[in-house]
């Protein structure tokens, strides 16, 4: 009895000074792609296991575009109120991400970004992910006349609006988008535009619910499931 909690207790203390030196460290790797910390991150995290849990989940091919992952305080996710963005190669991440779970959304949604530039043709060339997209938001324009809204934006443009954006997020609000959307979209933000549409269901198919992604929008899980199973 004694030997097995002295064990437990080494193994205890193994365990915190393992998550010690990942909280000093700055340079990691993602399946062979650096993940460096220009900054570190405000609130506590276990980057070795966001790390561990992305590896898990995501097929490596799907990383192809992406050359490295840094997180810091930027200007320009500042500037537009934004977690991540992927540009030029790489995944930007704000170094004042709250969880292991924000952090592992962040690194998906942008990738799915980063596959538009390998399979930007494959995703939309054939307008089927399109006409789905624009069908969803004239039912939601319907439904929102119903409800009494006025509507001044164009439900028509799939290309994102900032206006049009703020019109959802600050106007309607989140909390009864999300009732207006139920049986349209995964999530209110997909609402924002074609881009947005597709990289919530990727988000989604593979740390969400992706039964419902297939069942709510059979033409984006065809094209997630397609990019990810694609043969040239």
């Amino acid at each position: 009895m004694q030997n097995k909690k002295n064990r437990l207790n080494i193994e205890k203390v193994i365990a915190e000074s393992l998550k010690k030196q990942n909280k000093q460290r700055r340079e990691f790797q993602l399946f062979g792609r650096l993940f460096y910390l220009n900054e570190p991150f405000i609130f506590p995290i276990d980057v070795a296991a966001v790390i561990d849990d992305i590896e898990t989940i995501i097929p490596p091919h799907l990383f192809e575009e992406v050359d490295q992952i840094m997180v810091g305080d930027f200007d320009f996710l500042h500037d537009k109120a934004r977690e991540g963005e992927y540009r030029d190669g790489a995944i930007y991440i704000t170094n004042q991400i709250a969880t292991e779970k924000d952090l592992v959304e962040n690194i998906v949604h942008e990738l799915s970004h980063s596959i538009e530039s390998k399979f930007g043709h494959f995703i939309y060339g054939d307008m089927l992910l399109h006409s789905e997209f624009t069908g969803k938001r004239r039912r939601l324009k319907a439904i929102l006349e119903a409800e009494g809204w006025e509507l001044e934006h164009d439900f028509s443009d799939t290309e994102y609006d900032e206006e049009f954006d703020s019109f959802l997020y600050k106007d309607i609000g989140y909390i009864k988008l999300d009732a207006y959307i139920s049986g349209l979209f995964v999530s209110p933000y997909a609402v924002t535009s074609l881009q947005e549409y597709w990289a919530v269901g990727f988000e989604d198919y593979f740390i969400g619910d992706r039964e419902y992604v297939r069942k709510l929008s059979p033409q984006l899980f065809n094209k997630i499931e397609g990019v990810l199973y694609y043969d040239d």
